[in-house]
């Protein structure tokens, strides 16, 4: 199998006519003060024992959660001994975006919004918040909102109407699942992509710790890391 591609955390190599082999690594990446960030836009020197094992276990079971719950993803098949995943190509919506769902305000929510009487670290809302953010590391992955995205042509109206839904769709469903295993879900980013030989809309890249905020069912104590990945393993 050809290596076609090199990622921050996994190298994409060639599979079949509409397959691709995803082997996840224990690369990880930093912020601008060195410091190891699943959200950094920097790959790190150092490697970390037991990342891709985490990531891949983790994305897998919510993968098939998913899957069983009628959410598709591209996911064929998983084999956690070798840390790969086979994957149906995709086509993504260039230049790329994520999709941000919050049912707490943290992070770069509260640093956006600072000035906004009642915006608060962790506080609690009464529907989940949704945002669209354009895969952009030198802009900061700004955010654009659905009018642009049809303006660009990034899709088409009818399009995004079926990818808002099925958006939703899949938050409702990761944020039950995190629930079911005792974890208070704050944010999560998930990417979506077109099925290169169908057309159809699905799921990709990775469903991680790498991409989300959870805390115990207090909301006192955060659950990152391998012990978040933990919590998933098969």
């Amino acid at each position: 199998m050809a290596l076609l591609q090199r990622g921050k955390t996994k190298d994409v190599y060639s599979h079949g006519d509409y397959t691709l082999e995803l082997k996840f690594t224990d690369r990880v990446t930093k912020n601008d003060k060195g410091e190891v960030d699943p959200g950094g836009n920097n790959v790190s020197d150092s490697l970390l024992d037991g990342q891709g094992f985490a990531c891949l276990s983790m994305t897998s079971t919510i993968f098939k959660y998913l899957a069983d719950n009628g959410v598709p993803t591209h996911m064929v098949s998983s084999d956690l001994d070798n840390m790969s995943m086979i994957v149906r190509k995709a086509v993504t919506f260039k230049p790329g975006l994520e999709w941000v769902c919050r049912w707490r305000g943290t992070g770069s929510f509260i640093r956006r919004y600072k000035t906004v009487p009642g915006a608060k670290d962790g506080m609690v809302f009464d529907t989940p918040v949704f945002e669209i953010t354009i895969k952009d590391d030198e802009g900061g992955d700004p955010l654009i909102v659905h009018d642009s995205i049809v303006a660009l042509g990034m899709m088409d109206a009818d399009t995004l109407k079926e990818l808002v839904a099925l958006n939703a769709k899949a938050m409702g469903l990761i944020h039950d699942l995190f629930k079911q295993k005792g974890l208070d879900l704050w944010d999560i980013k998930i990417e979506w992509g077109k099925d290169a030989e169908t057309g159809k809309l699905m799921l990709i890249d990775e469903v991680s710790a790498n991409g989300c905020r959870a805390y115990d069912m207090s909301g006192k104590n955060k659950v990152a890391g391998s012990a978040l990945s933990d919590c998933f393993r098969a």
